[in-house]
């Protein structure tokens, strides 16, 4: 399972054709960690090489001519890049990303002077944006176009998310098997559940939770997770998985004991809304549609406004190689300006949406629910498959 060498190439030829396109003389691809989920410019270099480091920067030079080079700051990196680049990049150690890329661009006959189009700026640290901007006075900042490049999805990315989906599964059952245990305490059980997921063969696998009659909000540190799970309690997580850099996304609520009619209601509701957003995924039609449909429904159902929700976050976004991919990010924004929706993106088959309406109710707290869709040639399908719906643990 990879992206093939004939895939990545063509990839390179249209970043190619893009710096002539615009006159310039190279494109400089840059990529933060992808080690906390944050950012979106993990596929600025994933996405042309088949692999990018998991923790730490790396860049990649793409001139109009010539191999591309892959720069990593150690020697750590630079023997990853090797072994899993090196057929299709020449791979070099810079700690001085700059220095190493004028220096490449010498040799290349560009002077330093040249435009050279520049993606991933935002994502990067401080010294690494410093150093490139020091080196290189006319930098061209061109990530609306390489997010254009990334909309096209290969059909070995969306299998790399149908295995990270399939782990999300089993780390969903493992956390209401946990809960069951007597005596589990949320944190041991957020640590069993990223266990199972590692176990499996994620690179990452994360775990957010909740616990309580009517949890208001969603638990992220240990801290937060401290007493022992109990009759009456629901559970609720949420699993972000990373395999070969590609990530996927599950949310689910369940309940030690009988449920009140209000929280199946409210379940039911959630489902019927992750419904009508799948339902509006298929290829060419508007993406910023899923939200829409995601935004209009919580409305209808929730008593509060985005605003003043105690606890709402975003209802649906993007993933891919990173975990809210960049292509899709502006128009499955809830707040986004609407006014820009005739000219926005449309859906390709291939890519990934996490469909998660969540919202507090009186007397119930945050409810939510979760699941990767990938768009087909006919419309969409989960990848997440995991039994919808609230699990009720004896």
């Amino acid at each position: 399972m990879a992206v093939s060498r004939a895939v990545l190439e063509e990839r390179i030829e249209r970043a190619r054709e893009l710096a002539a396109e615009r006159g310039l003389a190279a494109l400089v691809l840059c990529s933060a960690s992808r080690a906390g989920g944050a950012g979106q410019s993990g596929g600025n270099t994933s996405y042309f090489l088949g692999y990018s480091t998991f923790n730490g920067p790396m860049a990649l030079l793409i001139p109009t001519k010539g191999k591309p080079i892959a720069f990593g700051p150690g020697s750590n990196e630079k023997r990853m890049l090797t072994a899993r680049v090196s057929d299709i990049a020449e791979v070099r150690q810079a700690g001085d990303f700059g220095s190493g890329i004028v220096e490449a661009l010498k040799e290349r006959g560009i002077r330093e002077d040249a435009p050279i189009g520049l993606a991933g700026r935002p994502d990067l640290p401080v010294r690494v944006e410093r150093s490139l901007a020091a080196h290189l006075p006319r930098l061209i900042d061109i990530d609306a176009a390489v997010h254009e490049l990334r909309a096209v999805v290969d059909p070995a990315d969306v299998e790399f998310q149908r295995e990270a989906s399939r782990i999300s599964d089993i780390m969903i059952a493992r956390a209401f098997e946990a809960a069951l245990e007597p005596g589990m305490t949320p944190s041991r059980l957020m640590a069993a559940v990223e266990y199972a997921g590692r176990d499996q063969g994620a690179e990452s696998a994360k775990l957010w939770l909740a616990v309580g009659p009517n949890p208001p909000i969603t638990s992220f540190e240990y801290f937060e997770l401290a007493r022992t799970i109990e009759k009456g309690d629901r559970v609720q997580l949420g699993t972000t998985v990373c395999v070969e850099g590609h990530f996927t996304q599950g949310l689910r609520m369940a309940i030690l004991g009988e449920p009140s009619p209000a929280l199946v209601e409210a379940v039911d509701t959630l489902l019927r809304i992750q419904d009508a957003a799948l339902a509006v995924m298929a290829p060419g039609r508007p993406a910023h549609e899923i939200s829409d449909v995601l935004e209009s429904l919580i409305d209808a159902n929730c008593p509060y406004t985005r605003q003043t929700d105690p606890f709402r976050f975003q209802s649906c976004h993007q993933l891919g190689l990173d975990y809210s991919d960049p292509p899709l990010a502006y128009a499955l924004g809830a707040g986004r300006d609407k006014k820009l929706d005739v000219s926005g993106p449309k859906l390709r088959v291939g890519q990934v949406v996490e469909i998660h309406p969540n919202y507090n109710l009186p007397g119930l707290g945050h409810v939510c629910a979760g699941d990767a869709a990938v768009v087909t040639e006919t419309g969409a399908e989960w990848l997440t498959r995991y039994p919808r719906g609230l699990a009720v643990l004896a």
